[in-house]
């Protein structure tokens, strides 16, 4: 889970128509929605900023990115919060092995491990230097160490500290910015340097550098592909697979703006959108685009198990739950809206399907207040700041725009 960049920003807030009324028609982001697919079923408040998330299967790991330096542990068969774990200052990333839970906190330049069995805190290992990523693969742990862009190893069974290995090509804009191990190989992605470094899981020898990368902030391997999120300008978001086997890159799929997490489970590969609010998912055999799923506001860390996907949302305090085989919502439609200009404080009347539960309509992408929803039927006022541009409305069934224009006066 890369989080450099979102981190930067986290940072800053510790501290601190044509036809008036007429049929318009509109299209779902992405098209229709399979009949059977993930689907959000369960949205979990934790601590503040979240942004690191790692299920074991059995209970589900929460990284909260703030001065106070906690873990939520949330019970994955539930999705009730279980309890609250003190750990070092801004710990932004976390792995767990099912036996322990390793979390890298990044002021504190430590690593907690934790008890996976009991959430008590085993130990603190210092210094690591600023870790950005971390991995377990259950004989050892990797922590990618950001500004100094290494990668220190640890002995998963004691926590000693048993090599720190240099990554990238070693000038000053290397970042390494997440980490990745299947068991055999160790995957690192350097943001900084658009690169992807290669490790021998068994000796920590670089094998190989891999260039062409668009700042690579979040690297996941599922032991066949590795699959690597590539942040870019932050509206050109992609991911490049790779073949395990060799580090060939095999191709790179689009997946919209400001992929900052990703998963993979072998099946499917889970990618967070910051700027999207939304959640790309990828069939790992083609690399096809499957859908796009609405979740909290800012997601990073992701984390899937097999059965469902957990998103940390970073400014909304959440975790969200994806179930894998659920039925989704219906995805919206948008039929008319009127009126088809007017000023700011202008209440418009969206009319449609599969309304209910918006969590967002923007005029031109600024956001308006919704002052009524239903499955028909959506009030929004015209915010301050808004153009002339389309209305898009945002459900748990997916992202929906107005054909026209609403005219800002």
């Amino acid at each position: 889970m890369g989080v450099g960049r979102l981190k930067r920003s986290v940072r800053s807030l510790l501290a601190v128509s044509l036809l008036f009324g007429g049929a318009l028609t509109a299209a779902v982001i992405g098209g229709a929605l399979p009949a059977s697919a993930a689907a959000v079923v369960n949205t979990i408040p934790v601590g503040s900023s979240p942004v690191g998330v790692s299920s074991d299967g059995t209970d589900v790991w929460v990284a909260n990115y703030d001065e106070s330096g906690t873990v939520s542990e949330i019970d994955a068969s539930t999705g009730s919060v279980i309890q609250t774990i003190a750990v070092g200052i801004l710990p932004d990333c976390i792995s767990s092995d099912g036996t322990h839970v390793w979390v890298g906190n990044n002021r504190s330049d430590t690593v907690t491990e934790i008890d996976a069995s009991t959430g008590a805190v085993a130990q603190t290992i210092s210094p690591v230097f600023v870790p950005e990523g971390i991995s377990s693969d259950g004989t050892n742990v990797w922590v990618a160490d950001g500004d100094e862009n290494t990668v220190t190893e640890l002995d998963a069974s004691t926590g000693a500290v048993v090599q720190t290995i240099a990554v990238g090509n070693g000038n000053e804009f290397d970042d390494a910015y997440d980490v990745s191990s299947d068991g055999t190989h160790v995957w690192v992605a350097d943001g900084g340097g658009d690169t992807v470094t290669e490790l021998d899981a068994s000796t920590g020898a670089v094998v190989q550098i891999i260039a062409g990368f668009n700042v690579p902030e979040g690297v996941s391997s599922d032991g066949t592909h590795v699959w690597v999120a590539n942040v870019g300008d932050g509206t050109d978001g992609t991911v490049t697979e790779l073949d395990a086997s060799t580090g060939d890159v095999v191709q790179t799929i689009a997946v919209g703006g400001d992929p900052e997490g990703i998963s993979s489970d072998g099946t499917d590969v889970w990618v967070t959108n910051f700027d999207g609010d939304a959640v790309t998912e990828l069939d790992a055999s083609t690399g096809a685009v499957v859908q796009t799923i609405a979740v909290g506001k800012h997601p990073v860390g992701i984390s899937s198990d097999g059965t469902d996907v957990w998103v940390a949302n970073s400014h909304s305090n959440t975790v969200s739950e994806i179930d894998i085989a659920a039925t989704p919502p219906p995805s919206p439609t948008i039929t008319k809206f009127s009126p088809a200009s007017g000023p700011v404080g202008t209440v418009v009347t969206i009319k449609g399907t599969n309304l209910s539960g918006a969590t967002k309509v923007t005029f031109d992408g600024v956001k308006g207040t919704i002052t009524k929803d239903t499955a028909r039927e959506i009030k929004v006022k015209v915010p301050s700041g808004a153009k002339t541009g389309k209305i898009e409305v945002v459900t748990p069934g997916g992202k929906v725009k107005t054909a026209t224009a609403f005219t800002v006066t």
